[in-house]
């Protein structure tokens, strides 16, 4: 659920601009009343608030080009000393 596009708003908005934005959705009727009261909750929420704005609005594809997913070699596992619960100290 996008609770900004149900209640037709943007990120970055103040208290009284969701209650309105909820009124209007009210009466628009494209979406059933729990529908807008859900996105009310959610964007009143600081925390959800937040998390809905990373989710909507925060643009990650810079950060997922730059990360590769191919190893440019195998691992060398033969360097690896093998360690022992009962070593004895020397």
């Amino acid at each position: 659920m996008n609770p900004y596009k149900i209640l037709n708003i943007d990120g970055g908005i103040e208290k009284r601009d969701i209650v309105q934005a909820a009124a209007l959705a009210l009466r628009e009727r494209h979406y059933s009343a729990k529908e807008v009261a859900m996105a009310q909750r959610e964007l009143l929420d600081p925390a959800s608030s937040a998390a809905h704005r990373f989710l909507h609005f925060v643009d990650l594809d810079p950060f997922l080009k730059a990360v590769t997913f191919e190893r440019s070699e195998a691992p060398r596992l033969s360097g690896l000393k093998r360690l022992e619960v009962f070593d004895e100290d020397s």
